[in-house]
């Protein structure tokens, strides 16, 4: 668990030491107190992010570096430090410098979320994809790898399949990539079933914030592949349709045009009949059951960081969702004290 967090010159702090309880913490101060960039100052130690900001803008005005460290409850510390003249990074593991591979295999996770993914079953899909592929990566660090790995392959085959329609190519070039693209989309599969697999069977444990009459909540994996047979099914499809992918110069099968929707009662879209308040709920303990899969995964216990809570539940659902929280060190954002929270840090 973190202890304390001290910000050298990183965004509008000069310097500051906050303490944190090992159990739930609450960041208080109104719009413009900066909660936010102590939340991203904890989630970069883990190189992890809750706003989309370059390294050199968190760097403090007029000041040419930051520092970020946490103390956890053993006495071990964790930094970073970010030169804006030298563009570089440093890792320390107990004030020690390290390589980055290093750094990031050493103990403790955090795992954040914040407004944008508040609203994730009301955006574009590839949202949901990335949320996917990014509870996989945290789990199995070497899965970000396999991604990179299938996203070359499929360029390949794209630019192959535009050779081939404009007749500088064989269509007979087009098997070599469509087995790597195979065996690469297989791998990723069985580590999408495995998640997907873990949220359908805890999912339903979120029906206590939706209304009466909801009687179940689903999770339901779109794709065109058959999950249970992925290599047999994509090369099947990828037989069929090569002539439209030669035509489009694109292929219009693999895990990046998946999606996933959550319903209530087995036919209604989660965002389009519940309240915007219950969806955001149901939402919140997705996100519980992704910190719970990761942890049975890497066996280590991360800290949760949730950005500006109230604004997006009332307070009966804010009550809900906190009293849930039990097992997990967490630190809240809000503009306003948070019930059932005791240790609370005013920011000014």
């Amino acid at each position: 668990m973190i202890r304390t967090l001290k910000l050298v010159h990183f965004r509008n702090f000069s310097e500051k030491i906050l303490h944190f309880d090992a159990e739930k913490n609450a960041l208080i101060g109104q719009n413009g107190a900066w909660k936010t960039n102590i939340l991203e100052a904890i989630s970069i130690l883990w190189d992890r992010h809750i706003v989309p900001i370059s390294f050199d803008e968190m760097v403090q005005l007029w000041q040419e570096y930051f520092f970020v460290e946490c103390e956890y409850e053993n006495g071990e510390t964790r930094s970073i430090s970010y030169d804006k003249n030298t563009k570089r990074k440093k890792y320390f593991l107990n004030n020690k410098p390290t390589i980055k591979k290093k750094y990031l295999e050493s103990t403790h996770i955090c795992c954040n979320f914040g407004p944008l993914f508040m609203n994730i079953m009301y955006l574009s899909p590839s949202l949901r994809r990335d949320f996917l592929d990014q509870v996989i990566t945290t789990a199995y660090p070497h899965y970000s790898e396999l991604l990179k790995k299938y996203k070359a392959i499929v360029t390949n085959r794209n630019k192959t399949l535009q050779s081939v329609q404009q007749w500088t190519s064989q269509a007979s070039e087009i098997d070599f990539w469509d087995q790597s693209f195979v065996q690469l989309a297989e791998e990723i599969y069985v580590y999408r079933k495995e998640l997907v697999s873990f949220f359908q069977a805890h999912i339903n444990e979120a029906k206590e914030y939706l209304w009466d009459e909801a009687d179940s909540i689903t999770l339901e994996y779109l794709s065109k592949v058959d999950l249970n047979n992925p290599q047999t099914s994509l090369t099947e499809y990828l037989i069929k349709n090569r002539q439209r992918d030669i035509i489009l110069w694109k292929t219009a099968i693999w895990p990046h045009v998946d999606d996933f929707e959550i319903l209530v009662n087995s036919d209604l879209a989660l965002a389009h009949f519940a309240s915007r308040w219950e969806t955001k709920s149901v939402i919140l303990w997705l996100k519980m059951l992704e910190t719970v899969f990761i942890e049975k995964k890497t066996e280590k216990k991360p800290v949760l960081l949730i950005d500006d809570l109230l604004s997006e539940l009332d307070q009966n659902h804010t009550q809900l969702f906190t009293e849930k929280i039990k097992y997990y060190q967490t630190i809240f954002s809000s503009i306003q004290p948070i019930e059932n929270i005791k240790n609370s840090i005013t920011i000014e």
